[in-house]
């Protein structure tokens, strides 16, 4: 009697597991064969788009910077001057039960916004990849969504 049971509560887990890794899935093309995913301006899904912000580069630097020190599955690795008003950040992101990393990163660009040159803005474009793995389980993409819902709703 004990053994059924403990087989039942063995396989509740397993089916547990396996539906919740099923229901994550968005692009069952992708997710399987894909380890990386970046912003792109025609992406169907705006969450997966480059991000435009007020500011100057090191107003959305600071920002980033705020929102992962808030964030403990995300980490700041590095900033870098990447030549004239662009910046790159290396951020990571560890998944909390597996403690998979994941290496973002974050480009930022100014460009003057409208007709008047004093006001700036800065796109924000930014890559996602597993350290490990041939597929993501859409993992990185869920990373990308992650990163540009929090800063359109700061």
């Amino acid at each position: 009697m004990m053994g059924w049971i403990t087989l039942g509560v063995a396989l509740a887990i397993t089916v547990a597991i396996i539906g919740s890794v099923v229901l994550r899935i968005d692009d069952w093309g992708r997710d399987w064969t894909q380890n990386r995913a970046a912003l792109d301006p025609a992406a169907p899904r705006p969450e997966l788009r480059p991000v435009e912000l007020d500011g100057s580069v090191q107003d959305a630097a600071d920002r980033i910077r705020q929102w992962t020190e808030t964030n403990s599955k995300w980490d700041w690795v590095s900033e870098e001057q990447a030549g004239g008003d662009r910046r790159r950040i290396q951020l990571t992101r560890t998944t909390p039960v597996m403690k998979f990393v994941d290496d973002i990163e974050v480009e930022l660009t100014a460009h003057p916004a409208g007709q008047d040159a004093t006001n700036q803005s800065v796109i924000v474009n930014a890559t996602s990849q597993s350290r490990v793995g041939k597929g993501d389980l859409g993992q990185n993409p869920r990373n990308l969504i992650e990163l540009t819902t929090a800063l359109r709703d700061r």
